[in-house]
């Protein structure tokens, strides 16, 4: 068993890493990990020390970089076996201490302080908690200000040439900086990744929102208004059906039951969108849509009028592999209460005497016919061709003069 308590087959090895991610860890161990995997960058540091220290002589330095080389190795090795934390923990003692030593033999000219730098960005970036992340940070910053002033107080044990201590501190400064990069670019590419997938998601959201409600609506709504009602005065409101229907579905598969129903409302939503109307919902095989909310229009008879005569046609045209459908239609004008209801699963909705007439002109109408009341009909005028069918015994609201839409 790790630290983390995963296995080497619960990991996703790369050739081009050498301490592979574990396939199902914490967000927080994906994130030591990754600081982990920065390691073998201070291999580096010790090699370089070990070339310069033995340049000038400075064995103490020398000895105590091979030591430190070698317990870098044994940290990477304990990361890779999944103990990052003892790998984290080796590191810091181990850096931090090579530093302050280097700082006393050769002086602040060597530049082994910027270590402590990139120690730091380690910190903050590592998911310790942050009252421990801070304490180390401070630390760390503390022993940096504590060698600067040893170093304006006491002279270095060793004498080094002032050319080649510039040499090595330009050497240092420039590697400070590399593995500062390597180490920020990370949280940058998270930061990245974790920004586009929050864009995206929120694109998700809001297409599904507005799927689900009216544009305008969904607006309202994410406004934090409560509750979203609306009295309109004038809309048309109409229910397709689809002929026969129920029988049908009787007989075939669940599946092409599905494929049918999807594929004539999608030929209806498509109509929809041509027309600019409003989408109510889907019953069964019965579909619901209105003209003139949430945004009112005139034409609001008119432009439900044409979707209608539209559907008819498009359906007769259909080329599916599903036996020829007709549907059946109402259409009643005048007054209606529209609203969002429900909290889990929103639903803009419509009520009304007019809702209930349309729904009485589809049930009381004729298979692949249009009917519609007396006062959609004179909201059409002269621009649509209506039959009179005359005065029909409607369920709930008695003989109404209904009328049947022809054509534009």
């Amino acid at each position: 068993m790790n630290d983390l308590g995963t296995s080497s087959s619960d990991q996703r090895h790369s050739p081009f890493e050498w301490l592979p991610l574990p396939s199902e860890s914490s967000p927080r161990d994906l994130r030591f990990y990754t600081m982990s995997r920065a390691s073998p960058s201070g291999l580096g540091m010790f090699i370089s020390g070990m070339a310069f220290f033995a340049w000038w002589n400075v064995w103490p330095l020398v000895v105590l970089s091979v030591v430190g080389l070698l317990v870098w190795v044994l940290a990477m090795v304990s990361a890779k076996r999944g103990r990052v934390q003892l790998n984290m923990a080796l590191i810091y003692g181990t850096a931090s201490t090579w530093t302050a030593a280097a700082v006393v033999f050769v002086g602040w000219g060597f530049g082994a302080q910027y270590v402590l730098i990139a120690q730091m960005i380690v910190t903050i970036l590592n998911p310790w908690p942050r009252r421990m992340a801070w304490l180390l940070a401070s630390a760390l910053v503390g022993l940096f200000i504590l060698l600067y002033h040893y170093t304006r107080l006491v002279s270095p044990l060793y004498d080094v040439p002032e050319g080649q201590l510039a040499i090595a501190n330009t050497l240092n400064i420039v590697a400070t900086f590399g593995v500062a990069c390597l180490l920020v670019a990370y949280p940058a590419r998270v930061a990245d990744r974790a920004e586009a997938e929050l864009a995206a998601e929120h694109r998700r959201s809001e297409r599904l929102l507005t799927n689900v409600l009216p544009l305008s609506v969904a607006r309202r709504l994410k406004a934090g208004e409560e509750p979203i009602a609306d009295r309109v005065s004038s809309a048309s409101v109409l229910f397709a059906d689809i002929v026969d229907f129920t029988p049908l579905a009787s007989r075939l598969p669940a599946e092409q039951v599905v494929t049918v129903l999807d594929s004539v409302f999608t030929r209806l939503d498509r109509l929809v969108d041509e027309y600019g109307l409003e989408k109510i919902k889907t019953i069964g095989d019965a579909y619901m849509v209105a003209a003139g909310l949430p945004s009112a229009r005139a034409d609001h008879a008119q432009a439900i009028a044409r979707f209608a005569l539209a559907a008819l046609d498009d359906l007769a045209k259909a080329d599916d592999p599903a036996p020829r459908l007709q549907l059946r239609i109402g259409i009643a004008s005048g007054p209606v209460v529209a609203g969002v209801i429900g909290r889990r699963r929103f639903l803009y909705d419509l009520w009304g005497d007019t809702v209930n007439t349309a729904a009485r002109m589809e049930s009381h109408g004729l298979p692949g016919r249009i009917q519609v009341t007396e006062s959609t009909r004179q909201l059409l005028g002269d621009e649509f061709d209506c039959k009179e069918r005359g005065f029909v015994d409607i369920k709930g609201k008695g003989q109404m003069r209904t009328y049947l839409l022809e054509a534009a």
